[in-house]
């Protein structure tokens, strides 16, 4: 009894959340890369989380940001997304949704369409520095509060809280930072279908700086060897010995944060995606060079073998 009870203790701190929504909002001097904000349309509890995504469309980033609310106060946090379904948090800042907050007037009784969107109000703030922030909004008349996943992103990126009704969407913003210069953003709706989980005392304990006792508490006794000791060729130099220790890192940390939701398999999935995700990174900014990068892939297929059941290590 005591063991069914412990396991249900354990399973009660993961907490399961589903998105129906995503807002993406897109650059419009880059509109193919930007930041897809999820939430739950129906649930106001279901914390709304944020990614940033490349012009290919591939969420190559694995950061994520999103909102908890915890002991009367809501916290943003900087996490990680881990196999497209296991959030982890690494920091946090106290939020107020009061301080952004612009007072925005309708500028005019005319309407205005962008691509296929009909009859936007068009709605400005103005700064003393004349700074000006035009707001285009759409009324979708579907009851929905997208007020949170708006202010979600606008807060960060201009500083405003816009104060939307229900049915109402932020389409596009334009932020006219002096006479010349402007940065201006459209968001796209869809309909998505998505679970993601967060295991609310590893969030917690960071909140209340107890992360230690809390993964010391978590640490399996029985994990790959990679996890406490690991010898590299003498080819690894100190640049890569960096960016395979911190690819081991993360299997790790994601070995001990979910190896009791998670099958083996599904570990070595993640895995070989991780490995791939993270050659595209380097291919892209050149944080390796193509002989580092060789040398990273080699070290990493042959830790693969390591990924099974029976050659984890007891600790």
């Amino acid at each position: 009894m005591i063991f069914i009870i412990l396991g249900f203790f354990c399973n009660a701190q993961i907490q399961k959340y589903h998105y129906d929504k995503e807002m993406t909002f897109l650059s419009e001097a880059d509109s193919l890369s930007g930041t897809s904000v999820r939430f739950n349309s129906k649930d106001k509890s279901v914390p709304v989380y944020s990614i940033d995504f490349n012009s290919e469309k591939k969420s190559i980033r694995n950061t994520v940001d999103f909102y908890y609310s915890y002991r009367k106060n809501i916290y943003r946090m900087d996490g990680i997304l881990y196999n497209k379904k296991y959030v982890s948090a690494n920091g946090f800042r106290t939020y107020s949704a009061e301080s952004p907050i612009r007072h925005f007037k309708k500028a005019s009784d005319t309407l205005y369409d962008y691509q296929s969107y009909k009859n936007l109000e068009k709605r400005i703030a103005q700064d003393k520095d004349e700074t000006k922030i035009e707001l285009f909004v759409a009324q979708l008349k579907d009851g929905i509060d997208y007020s949170v996943p708006a202010l979600f992103y606008l807060s960060e990126h201009y500083g405003i809280s816009p104060g939307l009704g229900k049915g109402e969407v932020v389409v596009y913003a334009n932020y006219i930072f002096n006479k010349n210069n402007s940065s201006a953003d459209f968001v796209k709706l869809k309909d998505i279908n998505q679970d993601i989980s967060f295991n609310k005392e590893q969030i917690e304990a960071l909140i209340d700086d107890k992360y230690k006792a809390f993964m010391d508490k978590m640490d399996s006794d029985k994990k790959p060897i990679y996890c406490s000791v690991t010898a590299f060729s003498k080819n690894v130099d100190e640049k890569t010995e960096e960016e395979l220790q911190s690819f081991l890192s993360a299997m790790c940390e994601y070995f001990d944060l979910w190896n009791k939701q998670e099958t083996n398999e599904n570990f070595k999935q993640f895995y070989n995606s991780e490995l791939v995700r993270r050659i595209e990174i380097y291919k892209r900014n050149g944080n390796l060079n193509e002989k580092q990068l060789k040398v990273f892939v080699e070290e990493l297929n042959q830790l693969k073998d390591k990924n099974s059941d029976q050659y984890f290590d007891y600790h």
